[in-house]
């Protein structure tokens, strides 16, 4: 199908309302020819992060640092909506690809030419993402492109991925959560405990199944867990959290941002 004009959705869970994501997407370079719709698709009222991080304190860590610019301001809805986004509350049930379900369900996919599905506790640490990833030959090679490999190495994490419509299409229209168990329909507090929404790491479990059977193609950002030189993923909303088997990989990235001075 051929389009003079190219869109780009951009469909985040709403959950963390993080400054250093929402506000860096209004000065992304965008080809000539496409461009951007963002959505929100919030599982609380920002109201509940602000109070619930009023009181972080970040250390003078390389990790403390990067949170300090992540959380330089919690965001409300209307400024959510100031800097470009469509917000809109649903019901906490599944998180991760329980808020694009949710927003597939109410849109058409078929009207985008590339889907964003991420996670509002990232920091976007470059504008030219889109226009790297798009200009970059092998944009044309890969059905997913995620920000980082996961654990089990290679495996979608499901916090900053693009994805074809065609893979969508494939797909039903819609991913598979059959496999998770966890609701949180009703809460709106967030632990600080990393295992509490292991269940919702389930979900991977029927994707990575399909990508093997329909042998798609997976496109990499970075070789390092949770950091690219595009963005850096948060843990339960953080850039300091972290798992301990997963530390070193994470370490890696880190030191290559460091050394660079890519932030």
């Amino acid at each position: 199908m051929t389009r003079t004009n190219k869109k780009i959705a951009v469909v985040c869970s709403g959950w963390h309302f993080c400054f250093g994501f929402y506000s860096r997407f209004q000065t992304q370079k965008i080809p000539k020819g496409w461009s951007l719709e963002l959505f929100c698709v919030s599982h609380r009222d920002p109201e509940y992060a602000i109070k619930e991080k009023a009181n972080d304190v970040f250390d003078d860590s390389y990790r403390g640092k990067l949170d300090k610019i992540l959380y330089k301001k919690v965001l409300n809805r209307e400024e959510i909506e100031a800097y470009g986004w469509k917000y809109k509350e649903y019901p906490n049930t599944i998180g991760d690809w329980g808020n694009s379900n949710q927003w597939l369900e109410e849109n058409d996919y078929n009207d985008y030419s590339l889907l964003l599905f991420t996670h509002d506790d990232n920091l976007i640490i470059q504008d030219s993402l889109f226009f790297d990833i798009i200009k970059d030959g092998n944009f044309k090679k890969w059905d997913i492109l995620t920000n980082s490999p996961g654990m089990p190495m290679n495996w979608i994490r499901g916090s900053f991925e693009f994805f074809k419509p065609s893979v969508i299409k494939r797909l039903g229209g819609a991913f598979d959560l059959s496999e998770v168990s966890l609701t949180r329909e009703g809460k709106f507090n967030a632990s600080n405990e990393t295992t509490e929404l292991l269940d919702w790491n389930n979900t991977v479990n029927p994707l990575m199944r399909f990508i093997e059977k329909e042998k798609l193609s997976i496109g990499y950002l970075s070789p390092a867990y949770r950091v690219s030189a595009y963005v850096l993923e948060g843990e339960r909303g953080y850039i300091s959290k972290t798992h301990g088997a997963n530390t070193v990989y994470e370490e890696k990235g880190l030191k290559y941002l460091r050394d660079n001075k890519i932030i």
